[in-house]
């Protein structure tokens, strides 16, 4: 049996979550050794033998200095380890690393943080044998000298089309989620369309003074609530300027929703269910937003779903 380390120090965002959880589904027969710095992750490993650790984000990398020798030898003895963190440290065995958080390597001087975690991104090239990515415009971010893998793919599906209306949207200060814009694009749905709006809020606060009464918020929101939550409405916008995926596009399309999505180099596909804006129009994205709510009768459509392939033996 496969004996695999996975490293998930380091994995605080949902979709980052999401990811480990398809990970673990597809490999719950290999026998798996998890280290984790994240509680939430205690329901998912508890099958699985664990070690908690209590380490700084920024010494993650010298983890093999840090760890204690009992927990070094043990990860020395499996076959492989998986860092799902951006960046791992140094063992005796084969190392992956997956890259979820792109900012530090196309925008690694819009902040002291995203510059340190470029730097340790650099080291953790040196250090893998291959570089995990989920989509083509993340390999194309990877320099040349460092092997890669493309794990995700695209599926279309037949899916039934959701029956409801609204419009339905992910809130996050994160500034690379474009939140000014999507405030202020909420406020001028209101304005011209007699449509509900609901507002996943993700954020620790959120400003109602640029909601109203056509708009609900929602927080503490889990992703099984989150995917019955789509089903509620016919449209779901995202405005980020950067993804690897974009998880909540594809949640959206398979939960027969359309999508308003910027016309951005993570999303290159075209298909009916998909309406694009040019990045950071107002009015393109209210024209996409309005040709998002006609022609609501079909039955069926066939869209694109995400996946991934976890098989690294």
């Amino acid at each position: 049996m496969t004996k695999v380390v996975i490293n998930l120090c380091g994995v605080k965002s949902k979709g980052g979550v999401t990811v480990v959880n398809n990970y673990l589904k597809q490999n719950n027969t290999k026998n798996l050794y998890v280290i984790y710095d994240n509680l939430e992750f205690k329901k998912y490993i508890d099958n699985f033998d664990n070690q908690y650790i209590i380490t700084k984000r920024f010494y993650h990398p010298f983890l093999n200095i840090l760890l204690n020798k009992n927990i070094k030898e043990k990860i020395n003895t499996y076959d492989y380890i998986i860092h799902f963190g951006n960046f791992g440290f140094k063992t005796k065995i084969k190392s992956y690393t997956l890259v979820q958080n792109i900012l530090p390597l196309v925008k690694p001087f819009s902040s002291f943080r995203n510059f340190v975690l470029n730097l340790l991104y650099k080291f953790t090239f040196k250090i893998s044998d291959k570089i995990i990515v989920q989509q083509k415009h993340v390999e194309e971010l990877i320099p040349n000298q460092y092997a890669t893998k493309i794990i995700g793919s695209i599926e279309i599906k037949t899916i039934k089309q959701s029956n409801n209306r609204g419009f339905i949207t992910i809130y996050d200060e994160n500034k690379n989620k474009n939140p000014k814009f999507q405030r202020e694009l909420l406020k001028e749905i209101s304005s011209k369309y007699d449509e509900k709006i609901t507002v996943v809020n993700l954020a620790k606060h959120i400003n109602n003074e640029f909601y109203d009464s056509n708009i609900t918020v929602l927080e503490n929101i889990e992703r099984d609530e989150l995917i019955q939550i789509f089903k509620l409405h016919s449209t779901y916008i995202h405005t980020s300027e950067f993804e690897t995926v974009g998880l909540p596009i594809y949640e959206a399309l398979e939960s027969g929703l359309k999508v308003v999505v910027p016309n951005l180099n993570y999303l290159n596909l075209i298909n009916e269910n998909i309406f694009k804006y040019e990045f950071g129009n107002y009015s393109s994205a209210i024209k996409a937003c309005n040709e998002s709510i006609k022609n609501l009768e079909k039955i069926y459509c066939d869209v694109p779903i995400y996946y991934e392939n976890w098989d690294l033996d």
